[in-house]
């Protein structure tokens, strides 16, 4: 699960289906990629399944970003997958339709800090 970097904002891509050992390795790379960016979406736009038990991962690590002025961010665009994202993280979880909607929300913040610099 590579991630790619745009405007201090890191993007990880999933694929298929994701059972608790896969969230153990998306939050490996979210890690990874936190260490760098801090903003992180990570985008399940095209995930088929999630396995509920593993959304407490994704929770707790947008805990720990919040908490050092970072965000993760959720690109989703499958109700099923919506569904249990909300079901299990309800409102601690941000969903996005899109990428480019989840990286405007997290670049939003961004901007406003600079503006305030000048």
């Amino acid at each position: 699960m590579p991630a790619r970097w745009e405007d201090s904002v890191a993007t990880v891509a999933v694929r298929g289906e994701v059972d608790r050992e896969a969230f153990w390795a998306i939050d490996y790379s979210v890690g990874r990629a936190a260490a760098e960016a801090g903003r992180i979406v990570l985008d399940l736009r095209e995930v088929t399944h999630v396995d509920y038990a593993g959304v407490t991962e994704i929770v707790a690590r947008r805990r720990e970003l919040l908490a050092r002025g970072g965000d993760l961010l959720i690109a989703a665009r499958n109700p099923y997958v919506c569904n249990i994202l909300k079901a299990a993280g309800g409102a601690e979880l941000a969903l996005f339709r899109s990428v480019e909607e989840a990286t405007s929300a997290v670049a939003a913040p961004v901007a406003r800090v600079r503006a305030m610099r000048k």
